[in-house]
């Protein structure tokens, strides 16, 4: 068993051990607190039936045989009576040992003397009557008090209950300590199994799932385990095909540079203008996916060095758009501003042309000849938003949670032939959070759509 088992199965025995003793006691409190109502009972059926015998008796004439059914209902029964004729004499008392029976039972000071004879101070009476004539009175004593119960009866009774007790708690006991031993697995053997997977996890095997049949809070943690190990799992793939295409970039225009210079010095090719430019071109090349790589970087440190300001926003859209007009037109394509009046925001404005730069750029890059870019702003549910549409060829499905991790390009092929690094999108997002802003996109086959979305302005 586990240590979780363990600490879980003796905090349930203690809890039933607990709990048993509380009803132990309880119980055994009631007992003494209501026995007497229990003997009240018993002697009230007892005197029932000796009622029913002393009217057959008188009813029959055999009044002689009275004080022997008497002195037999007193020792069996162990309750004191006496009885009375109609003219207030005791016929019947009990004997001397009854007597002493009844002093221990009740004490001398609830005693009186009267008539020659003692009578219970504290009595209840039931009169016998022969055709409508008063025959006797039969006196006998109600316990009001425990100190007024036969202590061998009550002693025997309360060993009795007390052993019925200790024989149900122990079967109980047994019980639920097989229940409490089959819980604690119940509950610890997946948490096993999420630790053991854990453990892997951090030694870097991602491919880790749990089975999980429940729909309790614990199958929830197991499932989202589950959802985390199948996203590192892929992300740990992109990392690995990232690193892979990243020495692919940088060591194609490596080593055409340094195939050109070594055709340069063996006389094969001459330095001629065709030949410096498509050097430079490979040159150019390197230098953007560094300067790309150098922007994600310091995308990552500007959520500490953001210098924010009032930005009429609409402005700064239609000058970044400006600035881009000539990529937009060497693709036919046309620009469609859709910007309501008025919106502020606070942000880093280098960021935010930053954004905006990274979003056209990709909207004309994936975008179809002669397509269309729409760029809105407006304000919802006191939100402001930014979307940038196109209408190009579209992310797939399957890509498009993936877009924004680093060196993650959707179409390895178009974003090559277009010089994407799979960089953008990634430093987009940095700076966006670091806004405290999100991003959304959505894509089909007919284009895609950005979606910024910044907390309101609110002047202090």
């Amino acid at each position: 068993m586990s240590k979780l088992g363990k600490k879980l199965f003796i905090i349930f025995l203690i809890l039933v051990v607990f709990s048993l003793f509380l009803v132990g006691f309880f119980i055994n409190y009631s007992i003494g607190e209501r026995f007497d109502d229990f003997i009240n009972l018993q002697r009230q059926e007892s005197i029932e039936e000796l009622l029913e015998m002393l009217n057959e008796y008188y009813q029959a004439g055999s009044r002689n045989e009275i004080n022997s059914l008497l002195n037999n209902f007193v020792r069996t029964n162990r309750i004191p009576v006496w009885l009375e004729d109609r003219d207030g004499n005791v016929k019947f008392s009990p004997t001397q040992q009854h007597h002493q029976m009844m002093r221990r039972m009740m004490g001398d000071s609830q005693m009186m003397e009267e008539r020659n004879d003692f009578l219970p101070a504290q009595s209840r009476k039931e009169e016998i009557y022969l055709e409508g004539s008063l025959q006797a009175t039969l006196y006998w004593q109600e316990v009001t008090s425990q100190e007024q119960i036969d202590s061998e009866l009550y002693n025997y009774f309360r060993r009795n209950v007390f052993q019925a007790i200790i024989f149900s708690a122990l079967i109980v006991t047994v019980l639920l300590i097989i229940i409490s031993f089959i819980i604690s697995r119940l509950i610890t053997e997946p948490l096993i199994k999420l630790k053991n997977a854990a453990f892997k996890v951090a030694d870097g095997d991602f491919e880790q799932n749990i089975s999980n049949n429940g729909d309790d809070e614990l199958a929830e943690l197991i499932t989202a385990f589950n959802q985390m190990t199948e996203k590192l799992a892929k992300l740990e793939k992109i990392r690995k095909e990232s690193a892979s295409d990243l020495a692919h970039e940088l060591r194609t225009p490596l080593t055409t540079i340094k195939g050109y210079i070594e055709a340069f010095e063996d006389g094969k090719i001459s330095l001629d203008q065709e030949n410096i430019d498509e050097l430079k071109e490979e040159i150019a090349r390197m230098v953007a996916l560094i300067e790309k790589l150098k922007e994600f970087a310091e995308a990552q440190n500007k959520v500490f060095n953001l210098k924010t300001e009032k930005i009429q926003i609409n402005e700064l859209i239609k000058n970044v758009s400006k600035k881009r007009q000539r990529q937009i037109k060497s693709k036919n394509l046309k620009l469609n501003l859709e910007l309501e009046n008025g919106i502020i925001i606070e942000a880093d404005r280098d960021s935010l042309i930053q954004i905006l730069n990274n979003l056209i750029e990709n909207a004309v890059k994936y975008n179809r000849e002669n397509g269309e870019i729409n760029i809105k702003s407006y304000q919802e549910n006191n939100k402001i938003i930014i979307q940038i549409s196109d209408t190009g060829y579209g992310i797939s499905e399957e890509d498009l949670p993936y877009i924004f991790e680093r060196f993650y390009r959707a179409d390895k092929s178009r974003s090559a032939k277009n010089g994407g690094t799979g960089i953008g999108l990634a430093v987009t997002k940095e700076l966006i959070k670091a806004h405290g802003a999100e991003i959304e996109v959505e894509s089909n086959k007919s284009g895609s759509s950005f979606k910024i979305i910044f907390p309101s302005f609110k002047e202090k």
